[in-house]
Order: C-alpha cells, then sequence, then structure tokens
C-alpha cells in the first residue's frame, strides 16, 4: 500500500485521475440507496412549494407558504427559489442539485488555499468531499447545507485576508440559513472581534427586517410558534436528528420512532437531567479551555488574521453547535469537512500523538457513513440495540472530532507540533 501511495504522489495526473473517477464511483453507488426514498424531497415539500405560492401571488403571499411541516427558513429566504419555478418540477430540482455541486466544489477549492493543501491532500479532500454520507443526503434531498459550508469557508477566506466584516457578513448568511449557526456570533461577541460581529448584525439584521417589511409581524409570530417554539420544547426521535437530544430521545423511544418527525416528543426528567449535564459539560467545559488558552496566548488584534488558536475555536463552536442543536439533521455534518481540511493542512494546532490522529480519523469515518435507515425497523432485541446506538453514529463521530478539539486547545498553551501535511515539488 505505501509503494502504490508513493506511486499516486509522484504522479499527479494519475493520482488526481484515480481521486475524480472513485470519488464518481463511489457516490453514483451512494446515490443509488442513500436517503432519502424519494428524490428531492426536502426540495419538493419545502423550497420549491414556497417558491410556487410566492410566483402565484407576489407582494400578496402570506405566512404560511405552505402545508404546515414544509418551508421553515424566514419568510422572505422563499424568494430565492422563485427563479427556479419556471423550470418546472425536474428542471428546477436538477437545476438546484447542479447549483449544489457548484457550491461543494467553490467550498473544496477555498479549504484547498486556506488550508494551503498540498497536491496530494488537495486530491484527498476532493475524494472524501464526493463519497461522504451527508453530501450525498443533502444533494439527494435537495438541501442548502452545501450552501451554508460555501459560505463559511468563504468567511474564513476573508477573515484571513483580514476583511473582517466583509467575514462577518458572510458568516451572518450562515445563521440566517441556519439557526444553531448563531452560535458563531455569540462567540465572535465574546471574543470582542466587533467587525465580525458587525458584519453578522448586518447580514441578519437587513434579512429579518426585509422580511416582517414583506409578511409582516404576525406572519413572523406564526413563523415562530411553528418552528422554534415546538422543537426548543419538544425533540424529534428520527433517525436523521444527530443531536444530544435526538439521541436521548432515541434511547428512550427506541426501535419504533426511528421515522418519527412530528409532533415533537416532550421530554422526561430523565432527559432534562441527561441534556443539561451534557450542555454543562460542553459548553462549559469550552468556555473554560477558551479562557485558559486566551490567558495564556498573546492578545490578538482586530486587524490580524486568524491565528491557529482562532481557527481551531472557530471549528470547535461549529462543532458545539452541531451536537447541541435541538435538531441538527444529518446533512448539516457537511460542515465538518472544514476542520477536516484544516487538520490535513496542518493549519490547527492540535498535538501529532496516536490519540490526536485517532479521534480524527476514527471520527471522521463516522460522520462519511452513508445516510441509510431501514423504515421501519422491525421490533426486535437487535432492532432496539441498533436504534440506542448505531443510528446515532454520526453524533458520535461529531463527538470524537470534538474531544481531538477541545483537547487541542488544552495543550495549545505549551507546544504543540501540528499534523505534518505531505509536501510536494512542483
Amino acid at each position: 500500500m505505501a509503494v502504490v501511495g508513493a506511486r499516486l504522489t509522484e504522479n499527479r495526473a494519475l493520482m488526481w485521475l484515480v481521486a475524480v473517477l472513485g470519488g464518481i464511483a463511489i457516490h453514483l453507488l451512494l446515490w443509488h440507496f442513500s436517503e432519502p426514498p424519494n428524490l428531492f424531497n426536502d426540495f419538493y415539500k419545502a423550497n420549491l412549494a414556497a417558491a410556487e405560492t410566492l410566483w402565484a401571488y407576489g407582494l400578496k403571499s402570506t405566512w404560511p407558504l405552505t402545508e404546515r411541516g414544509g418551508f421553515s427558513n424566514l419568510p422572505v429566504i422563499a424568494w430565492l427559489y422563485v427563479p427556479l419555478v419556471p423550470l418546472g418540477d425536474l428542471g428546477s430540482a436538477w437545476t438546484f442539485w447542479g447549483l449544489g455541486v457548484a457550491a461543494l466544489f467553490g467550498a473544496w477549492a477555498l479549504l484547498v488555499r486556506l488550508a494551503r493543501l498540498a497536491a496530494p491532500y488537495a486530491a484527498l479532500l476532493l475524494f472524501l468531499f464526493m463519497i461522504n454520507g451527508p453530501v450525498v443526503n443533502s444533494l439527494r434531498e435537495g438541501q442548502t447545507s452545501q450552501f451554508i459550508l460555501l459560505f463559511m469557508v468563504t468567511g474564513l477566506v476573508l477573515w484571513r485576508a483580514k476583511r473582517r466584516y466583509a467575514a462577518g457578513l458572510a458568516f451572518g448568511a450562515c445563521a440566517t440559513f441556519k439557526l444553531p449557526l448563531y452560535l458563531l456570533g455569540l462567540y465572535f461577541f465574546l471574543r470582542q472581534n466587533w467587525r465580525i460581529v458587525a458584519g453578522g448584525a448586518t447580514t441578519i439584521g437587513a434579512t429579518v427586517l426585509l422580511s416582517v417589511w414583506l409578511f409582516g409581524i404576525e406572519g413572523h409570530i406564526a413563523w415562530y410558534e411553528e418552528w422554534v417554539v415546538p422543537y426548543v420544547s419538544g425533540y424529534i426521535p428520527a433517525f436523521n436528528v444527530q443531536s444530544v437530544d435526538g439521541f436521548l430521545t432515541r434511547l428512550r423511544l427506541g426501535e419504533e420512532f426511528v421515522r418519527h418527525w412530528d409532533p415533537p416528543i416532550q421530554p422526561t426528567v430523565f432527559h432534562r437531567i441527561a441534556r443539561y449535564t451534557a450542555f454543562a459539560i460542553l459548553y462549559g467545559g469550552s468556555l473554560w479551555l477558551m479562557w485558559r488558552a486566551s490567558r495564556r496566548a498573546a492578545p490578538s488584534h482586530e486587524g490580524d488574521a486568524p491565528s491557529p488558536r482562532d481557527l481551531l475555536e472557530f471549528v470547535l463552536v461549529v462543532n458545539l453547535a452541531l451536537i447541541t442543536s435541538p435538531i441538527s439533521w444529518t446533512h448539516y455534518y457537511v460542515w465538518l469537512l472544514v476542520p477536516l481540511a484544516l487538520y490535513l493542512g496542518g493549519e490547527l494546532p492540535l498535538p501529532d500523538d496516536a490519540v490526536t490522529r485517532g479521534l480524527m480519523r476514527v471520527g471522521f469515518v463516522l460522520i462519511s457513513v452513508p445516510i441509510v435507515m431501514l423504515s421501519p425497523l422491525e421490533p426486535s432485541w437487535y432492532a432496539a440495540i441498533l436504534s440506542r446506538t448505531v443510528v446515532s453514529v454520526w453524533l458520535f463521530g461529531g463527538l470524537l472530532i470534538f474531544a481531538a478539539l477541545a483537547r487541542g486547545l488544552w495543550y495549545l498553551p505549551a507546544k504543540v507540533v501540528a499534523f505534518e501535511p505531505v509536501r510536494t515539488t512542483s
């Protein structure tokens, strides 16, 4: 294997050919049996349905834009999909798929630049993009997680270029589409990175004001009551909710609820105790590690590019948002391709030891597992075990990566050796 790897590294044309053709072949294989069973399921019931309402009624449209359980973003965001309506059902869906593939390619190209990846690791990252289970799932669902990935990486590139306000605009777009990423805003606020905070507030504020202007206060109260309140007080046990709350709910209900999405299940006393204990450890530990690192590190300046510590804290916060959000869909895990790229490029200040390598490698294998679920799981002893363990494999992978990143923060004040990527001559 070592000989084959060395030959591929030396022959760049062959290396890229293997990465691209191998990745496409595996991606097409995964495409045929990955969730959802109905192609572009989320796109049809949510994005396109809302856009068709706007196409028909224009500025007279009011909330709700779809049947209950359809469009979940701020109402104004539905206008982004209106240009797709004239293309018809198939045309609009495949066009959206094409845009999603372009966003993934753009995110990969920017990550190669951000992480300063040499050719072998750039090819490896492209291969891992194509075989990633959450990537396939997001494309099949017609979801937007790949676009959020592009916004996120764009923000990091702008931050490194010392264009912090513009970076904040990109990070604000991430939070506008996906509520768990508001945690990034809290992080930058606590770090007193005011230019990024201002940029994020600009994007979010402008979007909210435009949405309220078009759909009114009452429409947004109805949106809040439909899409925020139920999922804060209750939780979803379905297999594709990969968060602490999803795991705890499946732990109680088991195999008969792996495809239960609505209504949210009210938590038990045990769930609440376990939830708040886990959150106290995850959030309290993260804040303490960041405080500890800041006490021992040299002070950062507003105009500086992000330090290795900044990058480490950023991906830690993204990871934290994933595993602690009340709803964290499996396709959200495409965002963990960011710490993967930075790790491959040696941009994260992690100890280069067996523990870090083990946590990162196993973690990334688990989050890349294809999104597959039998429906329904027939009641049996093994189904009871699978629904409480294997079904949460993406969450477990996220927890392992979180542990590796948190461990990096712990060792940050000491001398650490970053992962050394393969360097090749031009």
